[in-house]
């Protein structure tokens, strides 16, 4: 009783109190009764009328679907006081939207926020679309530090994200950089569902336990006060009465270390071209007729010669997941928000445009379409050319390129297209966030066949790069399975599930071997015949979840980790670091010809180069 009564006044007396805030994470709305738990939250926040804003790290929805931010946005609308929030790697991860959705409704994935004497300002550290784990974006970086330049410096800082400030975000030590030349006072994250106090190089935080409940009968939040020398905690269940749960003491002198960590080493190659474009690629670099074509997050599409000097750019005003390409010497580029602008790759001058009604993430992809066309506009050429464009909702298109009209729609697949279709004969074969795997005819659009592994969501065949010798099949999937399917008949050959696999699998020159990168430090050389182990090769590149598709080069297997660094094997299965490229995500690396490699990172890293040596 006693212990209710101290609980009690703390809560009520906030004479002292600079601010009273809620704060909510990880409301994985579309997980259950989520949304009915946040309504019940909603209002109790409502109840308390002296909070001044309510604070939301992340992982607002389950999938990142549009309804799952619509149902969000219809509940969080109805609080009464300011909303600050930002995204988690469930908001991003499968969205179907490109990541677009969550700034469509909330208009930013940051915010800054100032009361009284105290700046709160939170950025998002997730990934958009590949792999897990977190990054903070470039431009957010620069962001960040534009911001707090502003500010008074007698001013405290609450600084908020989803994941950990630590290893769980590859690139933290540039926050903590940062916030160390201003009076930072907390950090507030989610992601880990549990409360608890810890500490991130040297400044306090705190991890809000989620708001959706273990058990149907357990949901809650956080309720905050914020005084002049400390940060009280308290949790709210379901019987709506606070209970303190911990505090921070503001008073206590901070030692934040200055981090100092390399971001690129060159292991003895030879690099014959280097850019930094110092914002976020979700798409690789495309290398064609010796010029560089860049597709920035941000819709921008730069052209670079091999002296690294921009020849030209041109602005989509769209953002880009999807990796431009080639089709009859013109470049095709496609946006989020479901545009296909073709440019003259020579200048950048726009030659046609066309909308579709859905969004756009995965890469287009240019065949020889050799089936009867009815199309209302004659062609003026004997070309074949046309285009596939995967959408989010699952429809595939077949377009005649040039005409840019429609030849077929399948809409076999019900959920998002991420990968580019591939082209193989008569078939174009692609994964969906279904849990199936679709081929379809190339000339019709019917479908062929379609095959299903396991019927998890979760664990769909829609983010690995599959490869194939032109009979068979092969994928991952992160059910940490290995599969080969009949590409004719759409059955599995076999399956694997010892190699720790995830998403990243690769083929060699002569068909017989496939390359597995493991979620963990060991990469496989397996057979294609039976998938028998030939060789592991212990690479210790650490707890790697993202996608990447290891290659042969000059009988060499290169790969790149989530670490940062490109690797070889040799033919006698003997590693070595070849480049650092920095603390981000790795696209694949790309081959140019014989003598040259094309290597970049999300941070928009850009690197060509050859391998010296063995």
């Amino acid at each position: 009783m006693k212990k209710l009564f101290f609980c009690f006044l703390l809560i009520t007396n906030t004479f002292f109190a600079q601010q009273k805030f809620a704060w909510i994470t990880d409301t994985h709305i579309g997980f259950d009764s989520a949304d009915v738990e946040l309504k019940k939250i909603v209002d109790q926040i409502n109840s308390i009328k002296d909070v001044d804003f309510i604070l939301a790290t992340g992982d607002i929805t389950e999938k990142a679907k549009n309804l799952e931010f619509d149902k969000a946005k219809q509940i969080l609308d109805n609080l009464e006081k300011p909303l600050l929030i930002i995204p988690g790697n469930h908001d991003t991860k499968w969205s179907n939207s490109g990541c677009s959705k969550f700034t469509e409704i909330w208009d930013d994935d940051k915010f800054i926020y100032k009361k009284n004497k105290t700046v709160f300002i939170g950025i998002s550290s997730a990934i958009p679309i590949i792999g897990g784990g977190g990054h903070i974006k470039p431009g957010d970086i620069q962001w960040l530090k534009d911001e707090l330049s502003r500010i008074d410096s007698t001013f405290e800082i609450i600084f908020a994200v989803h994941h950990p400030l630590n290893e769980d975000i590859d690139n933290w030590f540039k926050v903590t950089n940062v916030l160390r030349n201003y009076k930072i006072k907390a950090i507030l994250y989610g992601h880990g569902h549990k409360t608890q106090i810890t500490n991130f190089n040297g400044i306090p935080a705190v991890m809000a336990r989620a708001t959706i409940s273990k058990n149907q009968n357990s949901y809650g939040f956080l309720l905050v006060e914020n005084t002049k020398s400390k940060i009280n905690i308290f949790e709210v269940e379901k019987d709506n009465v606070p209970k303190f749960w911990g505090e921070i003491n503001k008073a206590e002198n901070l030692t934040i270390p200055l981090v100092d960590s390399t971001q690129f080493i060159n292991y003895n190659s030879e690099i014959s071209f280097q850019k930094k474009i110092k914002t976020t690629l979700v798409a690789p670099p495309l290398f064609w007729n010796e010029k560089v074509f860049v597709a920035d997050f941000t819709g921008l599409v730069s052209c670079f010669n091999l002296n690294g000097k921009l020849l030209w750019d041109y602005d989509t005003f769209g953002d880009i997941t999807a990796k431009p390409i080639i089709a009859e010497e013109k470049l095709v580029v496609t946006t989020v928000q479901g545009e296909l602008t073709i440019l003259e790759p020579d200048n950048g001058e726009q030659i046609e445009t066309i909308g579709f009604d859905d969004y756009i993430v995965a890469d287009p992809v240019l065949f020889n379409h050799e089936g009867v066309k009815n199309l209302i506009i004659p062609k003026q050429t004997k070309s074949t050319a046309a285009l596939i464009i995967a959408t989010t909702s699952g429809k595939t298109y077949c377009y005649d390129f040039e005409t840019l009209q429609e030849i077929w729609t399948n809409n076999e697949a019900k959920d998002m297209i991420q990968n580019a279709p591939q082209v193989i004969g008569n078939q174009i074969i692609f994964g969906s966030w279904d849990t199936h795997i679709y081929s379809i005819d190339a000339n019709t659009g019917s479908t062929i066949w379609k095959w299903q592994g396991n019927k998890s969501f979760y664990y769909s065949p829609a983010a690995c790069e599959f490869v194939n010798d032109g009979k068979y099949l092969y994928l991952t999937t992160p059910d940490k399975v290995a599969h080969t399917i009949d590409i004719r008949l759409g059955t599995t050959k076999w399956e694997k599930n010892q190699y720790n696999t995830w998403e990243s699998i690769g083929i060699s020159a002569d068909k017989n071997q496939l390359f597995i990168k493991s979620v963990e430090d060991k990469f496989h050389v397996i057979s294609t015949k039976n998938g028998n182990l030939i060789k592991t090769v212990n690479v210790d590149f650490g707890l790697d979840t993202t996608p990447n598709k290891p290659i042969e080069w000059n009988n060499r297997i290169i790969f790149s980790a989530k670490n940062g660094n490109i690797y070889r094997i040799n033919d006698k299965f003997k590693f070595r670091s070849v480049l650092y490229l920095g603390t981000a995500r790795m696209h694949s690396v790309q081959i140019i010809d014989a003598k040259r490699l094309l290597a970049s990172n999300m941070d928009g890293e850009i690197i060509i180069f050859n391998i010296v040596g063995d």
